[in-house]
């Protein structure tokens, strides 16, 4: 831990961890929309299910998971903390505790394989603290939560052990991951199903219960959580093919090694440099491992194949050697329902990362005699720190990021008002062709900021009806008197093209402000 507080003391600059940096005061990033939506959330009276909310999407309302809030962070801050104190960020603290947990988690893990060395213990935690794909995922708060796939890897390795499946440990992982990320819970999921396999062949009763328990607390669980779901129409997400892993990928992207044109737009997605320093560690555990016949893959069989699928599947269907394309795989059509939502494949590399990690530190441990060890664990460690100098540097350049204002606030409140309470905005999400990033997202957390409520707001898998009809039926059922209309220009244009949408537009008044007309209808 001490290792990881280093890191986050030497690398986090002033006021990160508070929510107060430069770096989170973006109104066109990604964490815009999280803190929008956590304000939005925190701000609601609790109500079940309990990660209902209907700030966004208003009036039927939408669920905290979909808004990539970590539901299960936000829920209990929600429950501890007063009301009082909104708006506010939390997601510092929450990448800070990220890092952390990745230190926890190989300790973990090292005390499961009995491994007994001061150094391989600080070089795993360096390695992971430091991990590639990790330090490249800044941004997407929830999906820096890696400390969930290490702690599922350690409770996979703890039930093979003791020969007895670790039923409260996988019942609080699948639970947590499930409210931290949709990603992650698969990654886990898999995991735990491998090691329910390897406990097969002595499966009694008793086993087959503790088995089951995790899958039945986690049903109850998402009940209490989201069920009932709002009613609309579920979206399918494009990018699956786009957002892959190039074959290079885990052997580009260090300070030693380059290679050119080692990726196509969108495999920043797949992103997963090992390290010179991993792959040479790797390299070795490979020529001991044919040396014992394989006799390592046969016994975790189940984890291997789990393994090789989340490989093949970080490829995707449309497989690249740097900018060539080597191979087209047509997936059969029941993999659409997959391959729709969980379109970011080269993600799923992540578990094969970690495994290749401490697998190549076990067997380094394993093989090297005592005076041998130290002196390689501290040649693979300097090794893969000076080869990650340039990903550590892109981090700290990415924490440190300036930001400008967009929307000009004084002009807004002028609009606004103090007796509005409803903003209704269009384009819907998914409705038109504006930029989401610089329209979209800031109204988002504008509305968050002063506790209102918007018909729409940047809400995953939810399509909701685009035509005009739908538009005017639900201006004509708004409150008049307590609400305004946000036009995008680049989308409705002038004043005089977004009155004729509006009931009574003769008495309408709009404004140009920013990037939208804003209306407002007097009876």
């Amino acid at each position: 831990m001490a290792i990881a507080a280093i890191f986050v003391y030497r690398y986090f600059p002033e006021g990160f961890i508070a929510g107060t940096s430069s770096y989170w005061m973006s109104e066109t990033e990604d964490v815009t929309q999280y803190i929008a939506g956590f304000n939005a959330y925190f701000h609601s009276p609790l109500s079940f299910p309990l990660l209902a909310f209907d700030t966004f999407n208003y009036p039927v309302g939408t669920r905290a998971t979909f808004v990539d809030i970590i539901p299960i962070y936000s829920l209990l801050l929600k429950l501890v903390l007063p009301s009082g104190m909104a708006p506010f960020n939390p997601f510092g603290y929450w990448v800070a505790l990220a890092f952390i947990l990745q230190s926890v988690g190989g300790w973990w893990i090292l005390r499961e394989l009995n491994v007994r060395s001061w150094s391989t213990l600080v070089c795993c935690t360096v390695l992971l603290v430091c991990f590639p794909a990790l330090m490249a995922r800044l941004g997407h708060i929830s999906l820096m939560s890696h400390w969930i796939l290490l702690m599922s890897i350690a409770l996979y390795i703890r039930s093979n052990r003791l020969r007895q499946f670790a039923t409260l440990g996988w019942t609080l992982i699948l639970v947590v991951s499930i409210n931290v990320h949709a990603y992650l819970f698969v990654m886990a999921l898999m995991i735990y199903l491998c090691s329910a396999l390897s406990s097969l062949d002595k499966l009694t009763r008793h086993s087959a219960l503790r088995i089951i328990i995790p899958f039945v607390v986690l049903i109850l669980v998402m009940a209490a959580a989201l069920l009932p779901m709002p009613v609309g129409q579920v979206s399918p997400e494009w990018g699956f093919g786009y957002y892959s892993m190039n074959l290079l990928a885990p052997i580009t992207g260090g300070s030693y090694v380059t290679i050119p044109d080692a990726m196509m737009p969108g495999q920043y997605e797949g992103f997963n440099y090992l390290g010179l320093g991993v792959i040479a560690s790797f390299v070795y555990a490979l020529i001991q491992l044919r040396r014992e016949g394989w006799a390592t893959v046969r016994r975790h069989r189940y984890l291997a194949i789990v393994l090789a699928l989340f490989a093949c599947y970080a490829l995707s269907d449309s497989i690249y050697l740097g900018t060539r394309q080597i191979a087209v795989l047509n997936y059969p059509d029941f993999m659409k329902v997959l391959t729709s939502q969980f379109r970011a494949s080269g993600r799923f590399f992540w578990p094969v990362g970690y495994i290749i990690v401490i697998f190549s530190l076990l067997t380094l441990y394993r093989t090297l005699p005592r005076k041998v060890l130290i002196p390689v664990m501290l040649a693979l460690l300097v090794v893969q720190v000076s080869d990650l100098k340039m990903q550590r540097s892109n981090f700290k350049a990415g924490l440190n990021r300036p930001y400008t204002p967009l929307m000009t606030q004084s002009a807004w409140d002028a609009q606004i008002g103090k007796d509005v309470r409803n903003v209704y905005y269009y384009p819907k999400f998914r409705c038109g062709k504006a930029d989401t990033l610089t329209t979209l997202i800031p109204m988002m957390n504008y509305v968050s900021l002063h506790n209102l409520k918007m018909n729409t707001g940047y809400i995953a898998r939810h399509q909701p009806p685009c035509d005009e009809n739908s538009l005017k039926s639900e201006i004509a059922g708004a409150d008049i008197d307590h609400s305004v209309f946000v036009f995008v220009k680049s989308e409705f244009g002038d004043a005089a093209h977004v009155k004729r949408l509006l009931p009574e537009a003769e008495s309408a008044q709009c404004a140009d402000v920013d990037f939208a007309m804003v209306c407002h209808v007097k009876r």
